[in-house]
């Protein structure tokens, strides 16, 4: 588990949906809504991965750099599955004002414990993997549009070094969400089953894993108050009475500020 302190920071955070290489547009809402000392997290689908790497560091220095070091707002990047799990495992993009986060890193801010953990399952990867086998075919260089490694993992290894550290998660960032969290039906998921024998069963692996997370951060005292999370393309809240935990999921760009 990587542990990110930012609690230095006189910051409030906010927390952002799929972008989906998008990031200029990002960039514009922070200035255009005024968000200034802030902490914004994407909660997956940045859109890593379909560029070089060269790419993204060009971005960053002609167009985000500047407007990220005016408004003093720090972005902080989970890996969705339209995303190269290579820019999170390595961080490879690691700025003053942008960065690439690991599947379960904690960000400590002056007011929050925030795990976040990426990953999810494509819907449309049969799809892409035949445009990669076409583009092979005639002999098309273009780099990949889907990552066999694009799932969640359920790591409890990881979840023990809260207990081993005695840290204490209020909040929790992923790309998808518990299957007791909206959306509660595949709708549209189906035509894309029809031609993926495993994609049903891997969708209901994915929510049941995600469940197992947010059981073990409740059965081992984690005082979790707020879960975000985007994938969907829709914007939903609801609450877990029990427990008092907060969902929100955000759609396309949207912003949330966290309390």
């Amino acid at each position: 588990m990587q542990y990110l302190d930012l609690s230095y920071r006189e910051d409030f955070v906010a927390v952002c949906g799929d972008i989906h290489g998008e990031f200029e547009t990002l960039a514009f809402n922070v200035v255009q809504k005024g968000m200034e000392n802030a902490i914004v997290i994407v909660a997956g689908d940045c859109g890593f991965g379909f560029n070089k790497l060269a790419y993204y560091d060009d971005l960053y220095k002609r167009k985000l750099h500047k407007k990220l070091e005016k408004q003093n707002v720090l972005l902080l990047m989970v890996r969705g599955n339209h995303d190269d799990p290579l820019f999170f495992d390595k961080e490879l993009i690691d700025y003053p004002y942008m960065k690439t986060l690991p599947d379960y890193t904690l960000v400590h801010t002056k007011g929050h414990n925030i795990l976040c953990v990426g990953g999810a399952v494509s819907i449309d990867r049969q799809f892409r993997l035949s445009q990669m086998d076409y583009n092979r075919i005639f002999g098309k260089k273009r780099l990949p549009l889907y990552w066999k490694d694009e799932y969640f993992r359920y790591d409890e290894e990881q979840l023990r070094i809260l207990e081993i550290e005695n840290i204490k998660v209020d909040t929790v960032i992923t790309h998808s969400a518990p299957d007791f969290c909206p959306p509660l039906t595949k709708g549209d998921v189906e035509h894309f089953c029809a031609n993926d024998e495993e994609l049903a069963s891997d969708l209901d692996k994915e929510r049941k894993d995600l469940t197992r997370l947010y059981e073990w951060l409740i059965e081992n005292g984690h005082p979790l108050s707020n879960w975000f999370y985007g994938h969907f393309h829709a914007s939903a809240e609801s609450l877990d009475e029990i427990t008092g935990t907060k969902f929100r999921l955000l759609d396309i760009q949207e912003l949330a500020m966290l309390k």
